[in-house]
């Protein structure tokens, strides 16, 4: 049981507020802190706390013992998920992941072509797939997903008042043919594009009528990206927004973007992204176009699975986030009152990661305690049958727990 020290990843769409805050720290002094990373990602893996070693070398000295047989055997020696805290002021790329087959056949390709795994214009830095879920702390906005070809026509029909162009769409959405609308969408050129997007800020300047949400994250996306057909996103992908305990489930081959939140995020352990607009990185639109997928989605949005557990020390909550893969699983532990020595069954390996109180995490009532304020985590191993959870700080509390799920 260690506890673990997270990475930061400042990149410019983050927050200079969200995480600090979370954390009780001050203010990042100008820096859009996006991302905390716990887990043993070879790109930023945490620190162990107390010693000089990151967790991905601690594990790689005895996976065995700290990953667990199945584990080890089903995925190799590593960690299967990475844990994060993500907040986004600006939106991020459109985007979407490989499949497990898609993203081995693209790693050995580009291996075999010889493109360096730091290289701008990789696609594949892993042969892993590299499902998601979102668990919402603030209101979050996202795209997800291709609407229907008939509410997509809807929603160009009332585009082609300003940018009659755009008719020559029609016939495809009329087909139902998403692949050939995106398609021809993405190859259009930078200068039809700033045109097209001038022309329809022009018109929503000058109209009367009331703006629909769509019609606002046009204009802050064409704002910050006045020639990238993405500024169109929110006209042909679902536009979804989560309250507080909602969580977005990303499978492959789904366009999502990231719009505006704060959240949980658990993934698979890969880095795979196949972008698709709102970026200045590597468009690459023929792989994009094999990996997305072409049809109508309902975001996949999870409420809890609530459980209550009696233990000879007390109750708690479980709330579950149940996903269809097996890297990783999500749940939040929820206490109210005086929690003394609540035992707790582990399935480790595992990370907790306190969200409100202090707690005492121990292997054993009265052994060594790793401490936790909101946003510390600690990491416990699969040697680990149960562990223990003492309240520092009387009253209500919660710690989020990801771990490997059950064999698909």
């Amino acid at each position: 049981m260690l506890k673990i020290v997270p990475r930061v990843q400042d990149y410019p769409w983050g927050s200079t507020q969200w995480i600090p805050e979370f954390l009780g720290i001050p203010m990042t002094e100008g820096k859009p802190w996006a991302e905390l990373w716990y887990g043993a990602h070879p790109k930023a893996p945490s620190l162990v706390e107390g010693k000089n070693i990151d967790l991905l070398q601690w594990i790689t000295k005895d996976p065995e013992h700290l990953l667990g047989a199945r584990v080890v055997k089903t995925y190799g020696p590593e960690l299967p998920f990475l844990l994060k805290l993500l907040a986004a002021s600006k939106p991020l790329s459109i985007q979407c992941h490989p499949s497990r087959m898609q993203a081995r056949e693209g790693f050995q390709r580009e291996n075999q072509l010889g493109i360096p795994l730091d290289s701008p214009i990789r696609n594949y830095k892993d042969p892993n797939h590299k499902p998601e879920l979102l668990l919402a702390l603030s209101p979050v906005t996202a795209l997800c997903g291709f609407r229907s070809p008939t509410i997509i026509l809807q929603q160009f029909q009332r585009l082609a008042v300003a940018i009659p162009s755009l008719t020559d769409f029609f016939p495809l959405l009329e087909e139902g043919n998403l692949e050939g609308f995106y398609r021809s969408f993405l190859s259009l050129s930078k200068g039809v594009v700033s045109t097209w997007i001038r022309w329809y800020q022009t018109f929503l300047s000058q109209s009367s009528e009331r703006f629909l949400p769509e019609d606002r994250w046009f204009s802050r996306l064409a704002d910050q990206y006045p020639e990238d057909p993405g500024c169109f996103a929110p006209y042909y992908l679902n536009l979804i927004e989560l309250t507080l305990g909602e969580a977005l489930f990303l499978d492959a081959g789904v366009l999502h973007a990231y719009l505006q939140g704060f959240g949980i995020e658990l993934m698979a352990n890969s880095d795979n992204v196949l972008r698709g607009g709102l970026t200045s990185k590597h468009v690459d639109l023929e792989e994009l176009l094999k990996v997305v997928r072409f049809k109508e989605e309902i975001p996949w949005v999870i409420l809890p699975e609530r459980k209550r557990i009696l233990t000879e020390k007390g109750e708690y909550w479980e709330e579950m986030y149940t996903v269809p893969v097996s890297e990783f699983s999500l749940s939040i532990l929820r206490f109210h009152g005086v929690q003394e020595g609540i035992p707790v069954l582990a399935c480790g390996p595992e990370i907790l990661l306190c969200g409100e109180g202090e707690w005492e995490v121990s292997k054993e009532p009265g052994s060594d305690p790793v401490v936790l304020k909101r946003g510390e985590a600690c990491f416990i191993d699969a040697s680990v049958p149960r562990f223990f959870l003492h309240q520092k700080n009387h009253g209500k509390g919660w710690l989020s727990r990801a771990r490997v799920g059950k064999d698909e």
